[in-house]
């Protein structure tokens, strides 16, 4: 996960999530954070660093004839964040996006 200085750390991830749904909950995620939502891009800063996170199209997975569920891509990009840093933060974003069951 290391990168050059100035490079951001990229995490992708698939999520079983519509847009509508992720953006009612960014603010349990962001909790007090200021942030600019800018089409599908969301930026703010924790702890003086800059992270974007970046919704893909939204699709469908389809299991089975009866069962279809959303799908998004989601990207999160670190700027000047330690791999420590990173885990915590994709921690919390996983705590706070846990579907039921998990």
């Amino acid at each position: 996960m290391e990168t050059e200085r100035g490079q951001p750390t990229v995490v992708k991830k698939e999520m079983g999530i519509t847009h509508k749904d992720f953006y009612a909950e960014l603010p349990n995620l962001l909790e007090d954070i200021p942030y600019q939502q800018s089409e599908d891009t969301t930026r703010f800063k924790l702890h003086g660093k800059k992270i974007e996170i970046m919704l893909g199209p939204e699709g469908v997975r389809e299991l089975g004839r009866s069962v279809r569920l959303p799908v998004t891509v989601v990207i999160l990009r670190f700027f000047d964040f330690s791999e420590e840093e990173v885990r915590d933060f994709i921690g919390h974003f996983n705590l706070k996006f846990m579907r039921g069951g998990g």
